[in-house]
């Protein structure tokens, strides 16, 4: 089972790679939808990062919810559905 830390952890260096440099206060508070740090690939890429790291499926409907493109908020929704 994958931990918050664990999680967010992993989305810190999925951004990093990308060129987007967070700590992990900030992290959990970062809207990478509103900012345009990941295009509709680049979230398709962290998603299935995530199934295949943590064997935790992501239902598409956590990805059509707005809130979840703020970190914290997709972090918690992948908890509640583990």
């Amino acid at each position: 089972m994958a931990s918050k830390e664990a999680l967010l952890t992993y989305i810190q260096q999925f951004l990093e790679e990308r060129g987007v440099i967070l700590s992990l206060a900030e992290l959990e508070k970062y809207n990478f939808v509103a900012e345009g740090a990941l295009d509709s690939f680049e979230i398709l890429t962290l998603t299935m990062g995530i199934e295949t790291h943590f064997s935790l499926p992501v239902a598409p409907e956590l990805l059509l919810d707005e809130r979840n493109g703020v970190v914290g908020n997709l972090v918690t929704a992948l908890m509640e559905q583990a």
